[in-house]
């Protein structure tokens, strides 16, 4: 019961604040908040502290291969937003999200996972590039009823996930836990409000944040049987959170 509180009380506390402070600093910041691993990282702390660290461990290769279908997923979309309307890239990147999330899935390699997940981001990187990232960051305003939406849809998905995991199994929770819930509408909203420019620093943000979740899994893929559940996963969000920003500060001097 006291899980079922945590999950209540720090889930929708945590994408409160990112919300904010991609509202307070602008597309750029929230572009990279948003990429940090923090639905996953929530989901792999409840899915130890119920199901077990093997169980957990267990949904590391699903989880990877959901991380390839999203960044594939914003690949398609920037390369297709920045030629096209928003409803076309919407349904081209649910549609390359399916189709993505199916292959990985049927295919079940860790290291396939892994090195297609790194092209992608590369690409998403090298694809993004020419934009005016060192620009004055520019806030778009989003309608009063997203930042409750993203609360809320968090929470369902980690209440949903956790209490169906024995019957989902560990594959299909992992694949489940880097569902973008905050990421995917702000890059939408960016898109409408402020043209594929500030979409794409969205994205851009996101793929960087997704060079830390990368970093995040496979410190737990790593560590998780010597360590134990809990110190595995504080050390990879600390290792998420210093990757990103690493990364990005490297990415800015260019």
């Amino acid at each position: 019961m006291t899980a079922f509180y945590l999950k209540l009380c720090v889930t929708p506390a945590l994408m409160l604040a990112i919300s904010l402070a991609g509202n307070r600093w602008g597309t750029r910041l929230a572009g990279l908040l948003s990429g940090l691993p923090v639905t996953s990282a929530l989901i792999m702390l409840f899915l130890t502290l119920e199901q077990g660290s093997g169980f957990a461990l267990s949904a590391i290769p699903g989880a990877l291969a959901g991380l390839c279908a999203v960044q594939a997923t914003y690949l398609c979309y920037v390369v297709v937003g920045q030629r096209g309307r928003v409803p076309v890239a919407c349904v081209a990147a649910l549609a390359t999200y399916g189709l993505m999330a199916a292959l990985m899935s049927h295919l079940g390699s860790l290291a396939l996972s892994v090195m297609v997940t790194l092209a992608l981001l590369a690409s998403i990187i090298i694809v993004t590039r020419g934009q005016p990232q060192a620009a004055p960051a520019r806030l778009v305003q989003v309608p009063r009823w997203v930042i409750p939406m993203r609360m809320l849809t968090a929470t369902l998905l980690l209440l949903a996930i956790t209490a169906s995991a024995t019957w989902l199994g560990p594959v299909a929770s992992g694949m489940l836990a880097p569902i973008p819930v905050i990421a995917w509408p702000l890059a939408v909203f960016a898109h409408v409000q402020g043209g594929s420019q500030e979409m794409s620093k969205i994205v851009r943000g996101n793929a960087i944040g997704g060079v830390g979740v990368l970093g995040f899994y496979l410190v737990l893929e790593l560590t998780m049987l010597e360590w134990g559940g809990l110190p595995s996963i504080a050390a990879a969000v600390v290792l998420a959170v210093v990757a990103t920003f690493v990364l990005a500060r490297v990415l800015d001097r260019r």
